[in-house]
């Protein structure tokens, strides 16, 4: 989700850069030249001028404005890994890993207790484009892999970051409720879509390139149902039988396209993202 302004850093700058320690006077040691500091990041003032227009009680005036350059210096991400189920349970020793598009690894980490993680890059100020993955590395306990994406490039600092992951038990239980039956090769994608203020947009109805994948929108009851024809109040929606790396998804609401973009995918693998105006 987006960040306020109050999250990013308080200086403004042009950009990334080291500063100079100032000279103390006559009385103080010998000036040691240039010392490198922390790097100083672009703020992001898309945070504080997005304009507040609604749209049947969502906002959706940010639709079109690209995202800004600046980032963070050094990147985090929390959040904890989980076996999915009608009652999620901890995993912690998941390999957790931030990529970039093409799959090289960034930063690597292992879940503790509790299955909590904190994953840190040096970012240098730049957007991280890319996706986070979680391992189950017990290859004979059939949990499938686990990858994360956000709605743009990451700028700010992703808390809260649930990875969730399927064993071979709980991927039949979910396709046996979406009345799906799984593909071999194929992916799998859970998508919520929401506004420009990160709510989610009930009555969204959500297409795939080419008509790709079978959609299923989420219920009351948190499960992917075959009852409902557009998002309900959470926003969610799952993708089944995805085929390929890449997918094209749109959201249309009312006949106005919401959101739409491209979104990485993996076979027999299960990933999660935001679609954002």
């Amino acid at each position: 989700m987006r960040a306020t302004a109050a999250a990013v850093l308080a200086v403004l700058s042009l950009g990334c850069g080291k500063s100079d320690v100032p000279d103390a006077g006559p009385s103080a040691p010998a000036d040691p030249g240039p010392q490198a500091v922390a790097p100083v990041c672009l703020a992001d003032p898309l945070d504080a001028s997005v304009d507040a227009g609604w749209d049947g009680g969502f906002v959706f005036s940010c639709r079109g404005q690209q995202p800004g350059a600046g980032g963070q210096a050094e990147f985090v991400v929390t959040g904890t890994t989980a076996k999915a189920g009608f009652t999620r349970t901890a995993l912690p020793g998941v390999q957790v890993e931030l990529l970039t598009l093409e799959g090289a690894v960034l930063a690597s980490t292992r879940s503790g207790d509790g299955g909590v993680f904190r994953l840190a890059f040096d970012a240098g100020c730049a957007p991280v484009d890319g996706e986070v993955r979680a391992t189950v590395l017990d290859a004979d306990a059939g949990f499938s892999l686990s990858y994360s994406a956000p709605e743009a490039p990451w700028r700010h600092d992703r808390a809260g970051l649930d990875l969730v992951l399927f064993d071979s038990s709980t991927r039949a239980l979910a396709a046996a409720i979406a009345n799906v039956t799984l593909g071999d090769g194929l992916a799998v994608l859970a998508v919520t879509v929401v506004d420009c203020d990160g709510h989610p947009v009930e009555g969204a109805q959500v297409v795939a390139t080419g008509d790709a994948g079978v959609v299923r929108y989420v219920g009351a009851s948190g499960l992917p149902t075959t009852n409902l024809t557009a998002t309900g109040p959470t926003g969610d929606l799952v993708l089944f039988n995805v085929p390929g790396s890449r997918v094209e998804v749109t959201a249309t609401r009312g006949g106005s396209v919401i959101g739409q973009r491209t979104v990485p995918v993996h076979p027999d693998a299960a990933s999660g993202t935001f679609l954002a105006p």
